[in-house]
This record gives structure tokens, C-alpha cells and sequence, in this order.
């Protein structure tokens, strides 16, 4: 999850008042093509399977502090506007929290809200990955820390409670329980296809009672739903082995998907080093699973990503860039199936602590500029026709966390055809300004051969040299 860790080294039956209507749902029909996921002699085939080359970004609209109130405070127009972002990026998916709560609390609404985002979706050629538990946030789903907007006390939510989990009986054979929410899931849309897949839970671990939890949640939507598509959001590989086990599961197929996350890692070797060993694993696994089910190898997500430690400025701010020209090699080469970066929309963190500590995640703005162009257009592998505003937003400047940088609301000019990243944005000036102080401090003086004496001359050398390896035009030309 969102945090500041280095990743590993480096029978109930309330239809809710609404079915799946638009005839997409695989159980009633499944003739437009059901992804293939593998070849006919059981290896991978990458080409137009979308589980063997997704590309994407973990999505929580801007506004919205918890996944409670992406759909209780759901949005067409917001959604819409923000999924045409990724779209402009080339992504064919995004990572996305349904919320127990919300569908507990209005259970129709919400399902209104999934079909309205799946078919937004599918108009953009976008197949989301669709989050049903979330276990890292320490907040647990009170009515206050859902509904929370003070950033200074909204962060993401335990979903569902821990106490819900404690017990069996506390997680199902009762009306609106988590386990009737995953049953209800799996009928009316585990099997879409405009899906890419169902994640049962983000970060599980193996610890009891939480994975006893989670194989009932597997089993439930497993069989409701037998053709879905099913993952499971594992920080390390290895939790696979025990999710994927259908000895677990009444002999029921276990995951179709592995995951592991990789936020923080400090170098792009140490991140390569980490996804060849998640892929060793990986395959392992799937071997040992293979002997039982079949196939041999399984599609290997990355579901998230968000830079490198040891990349300047400041490691506290984003800089998708020195982490996704790894990403990408790593998928070209088949390390990888997929990867998604956190996050499509720039935040501050999504958890306590890491947000404490003045973390910001994300590459667009509300308006649609981006906190910085060279961002994009590596995510992107191509030039992009974006509005760089390297800054954040006016209202953040209420908060009392260190965020790096300035924090200002800066609209441009828009005859200025500015740089890749727009560094030349005034929202940068502070942090120049403190450098430029700290240099003048120096005991020695600081020539030009030195190399960069600021913030924006460091970002600005660093924009050019990964210009020239990608083979992207530089400013002057």
C-alpha cells in the first residue's frame, strides 16, 4: 500500500433492486469474447490478452478521500472527465476500491454507480481491476472516518472492520454481512467482461483470523461466479501460495492473477532484482498449482508502483519517471503481465503515516494539467499535448503536513510552450530559492562544473538525460 516502506528490498439472496442489465454479464451471455489466457498448448499468449499486458494507475478521484465516498459522493461528469485522462495516457486500466460500506448502507445506488463506471469504462477501451476489501488502512469505517474531508483526518478506511472480521459469524449468515456483499458482486458482475478482474482483498497477509476472512470471501464470489476472472492484492508474491490453493477451497478454482507491490524501492536496479524474484516465484507457484489445476504460468501484476527513493529532489514528491522506464522494460520482457502506478490523480498519501511525513502521489490535476509532463510522457512512451503545473493545488496550503516543495496554485500562461515537466512553473521557486541558499552556505564555492546548483536544474539535467535514452525530443528541438 501507499506507504514509505522500501518494497522487499528494494445462502442470502437480496438482489438489491437491480440486475445486470446491459447483457454483458458472462453468466447470461458471453459470446463478444471472454479474454484469452492462455495459448492452446497452455503457455501465455500476450497478444490481445489484456491479463498478459495491462497497463494502468490505481484511481481515487481527487475529491475523495476514501473509497466510501467514491461511491457514496459518486460523480458522471468527475469519473468521466478523469478516465479520459488515462485514456489520454494509453492505459487500458485502472485499479479502483468498491466500498462493503457504501453498498451495506444503499446497496442499489451503488450498483448503479459500478455500471455507470464499468461503461465509461468500456467506452475508452479501459478494463478496470475492481478492489472488494481493503486491509492496510489503520482507520477502521466508523461514520466519522467515512465521511471525513479534513486532511488531517481523512485517510483511507479498513474495510470491512476489523471487529467484522474477528469471527465467522460476524462476516456471514446474516443480512448485508461481507460475505453477502461478495456473493452479490459475484452475481451481478464478477463475470463481466468488461472487467479485468476482481481482487478480493488489498494486502491480506496470512494472519488469522483476517485469511480465514478472505478464503470465504474467495470461495463465495468463486462460486457464484466460476468463469471470473480473480486475483488477490498480495504485497509479496508468496501470499499467493496460500490463496491459491484450492484444497481451501472445496476444491473450487483459487486465482487467475498474481500481484505483488513495489512502491518505494530505492534504485530501478533494486526494482528489477525484486520483479525477477516476484517472477521466479510466481512460477513456482503457479507449478505447484498446475500439478492440481492447471495452467502452468499465470499473469504477474504489479499493481503498485510509484518512484524510486534515492532520485532528486525530494523523495517525497512524485516522480513517476525514475521508476517507469523500469516498469515498462520489465513488461516487454515478460517479467511482468501488467503494472499500475499510484496514482492517476495527484493526492496526498492515502495513508497515516506516510502522509504525515508530507508524501504526494499522482500525476493529474483536477483540470486536467499534470504535476509534471515528463511524468507523463514516460508513462505515456510517447510526446503529449498535456499543461505542465508543477504544483499543488491553492487549498492544500491549509494543511499542516510538510508536503515538499511549494504549494500553489499556479495557472499558465498558455502561449508558453513550456518543457517536458515544466519546471519553470513559479510553484517551484521556493524550493529553488532554498537551495540556492543552501549552496551559498557551502564552505566552498560552487562552480559550474559542479554540476546543477538547484532543484530545477537538477530535475531539468535529469529530464534531459532520460530524454536521450528513451529517444524523446528535448525542449530546443
Amino acid at each position: 500500500m501507499d506507504d514509505d516502506d522500501v518494497s522487499r528490498g528494494v445462502p442470502l439472496d437480496d438482489r438489491d433492486g437491480l440486475d445486470n442489465r446491459d447483457g454483458r454479464n458472462a453468466r447470461d451471455a458471453r459470446d463478444d469474447g471472454n479474454p484469452s489466457r492462455d495459448g492452446d498448448d497452455g503457455n501465455p499468449s500476450r497478444d490481445g490478452d489484456p491479463l498478459r499486458n495491462a497497463r494502468g494507475a490505481v484511481y481515487i478521484p481527487q475529491k475523495d478521500w476514501n473509497a466510501y465516498q467514491t461511491w457514496a459522493d459518486y460523480e458522471n461528469s468527475v469519473v468521466e472527465r478523469d478516465l479520459g485522462y488515462a485514456a489520454e495516457l494509453g492505459l487500458n486500466s485502472v485499479r479502483v476500491f468498491a466500498s462493503y460500506e457504501y453498498w451495506r448502507e444503499d446497496g442499489p445506488t451503488f450498483f448503479a454507480h459500478v455500471e455507470h463506471f464499468l461503461s465509461a469504462c468500456h467506452a475508452r477501451d479501459i478494463r478496470p481491476l475492481v478492489v472488494l476489501f481493503e486491509a492496510p488502512p489503520k482507520s477502521p469505517p466508523t461514520e466519522a472516518n467515512l465521511h471525513a474531508t479534513d486532511p488531517e483526518n481523512a485517510f483511507g478506511v479498513h474495510s470491512p472492520s476489523r471487529p467484522e472480521v474477528l469471527q465467522p459469524r460476524n462476516w456471514k449468515g446474516y443480512d448485508r454481512s461481507p460475505a453477502h456483499f461478495a456473493r452479490r458482486w459475484a452475481r451481478e458482475y464478477a463475470e463481466d467482461d468488461r472487467l479485468l478482474a476482481t481482487e478480493i482483498m488489498n494486502e491480506p497477509g496470512k494472519v488469522r483470523p483476517r485469511r480465514d476472512f478472505v478464503i470465504d470471501a474467495l470461495r463465495a464470489v468463486r462460486s457464484e461466479a466460476p468463469d471470473a476472472t480473480l486475483t488477490m492484492g498480495t504485497k509479496d508474491v508468496r501470499f499467493a501460495r496460500f490463496y491459491d490453493d484450492s484444497t481451501r477451497l472445496d476444491g473450487l478454482a483459487g486465482l487467475d492473477a498474481y500481484q505483488f507491490h513495489m512502491n518505494l524501492p530505492r534504485t530501478p536496479d533494486d526494482a528489477r532484482r525484486y520483479a525477477t524474484e516476484q517472477r521466479a516465484l510466481a512460477d513456482e507457484i503457479a507449478e505447484e498449482v498446475a500439478e492440481r489445476d492447471g495452467p502452468a504460468r499465470k499473469p504477474l501484476w504489479c499493481t503498485e508502483w510509484q518512484r524510486t527513493l534515492e532520485e532528486p529532489p525530494s523523495r517525497f514528491a512524485p516522480n513517476l519517471a525514475s521508476l517507469a522506464p523500469t516498469m515498462r522494460r520489465l513488461r516487454e520482457e515478460g517479467t511482468i503481465d501488467g503494472d499500475f502506478f499510484w496514482s492517476l490523480m495527484l493526492r496526498p498519501a492515502y495513508l497515516r503515516e506516510p502522509r504525515q511525513k508530507g508524501r504526494v502521489n499522482g500525476l493529474f490535476h483536477e483540470d486536467g494539467a499534470v504535476y509534471s509532463r515528463l511524468d507523463a510522457e514516460i508513462v505515456a512512451d510517447r510526446q503529449l499535448d498535456l499543461t505542465g503545473r508543477h504544483a499543488f493545488p491553492s487549498s492544500w496550503s491549509a494543511h499542516r503536513f510538510p508536503y515538499p516543495d511549494a504549494v500553489a496554485e499556479v495557472v499558465p500562461d498558455s502561449s508558453d510552450a513550456t518543457g517536458a515537466d515544466d519546471v519553470n512553473d513559479a510553484a517551484f521557486s521556493a524550493a529553488e530559492t532554498r537551495s540556492e541558499a543552501e549552496a551559498r552556505s557551502a564552505t566552498e564555492p560552487r562552480s559550474e562544473a559542479d554540476g546543477p546548483a538547484t532543484f530545477r536544474e537538477l530535475r531539468e539535467s535529469l529530464a534531459e538525460r532520460i530524454r536521450r535514452t528513451l529517444g524523446l525530443k528535448s525542449d530546443d528541438e
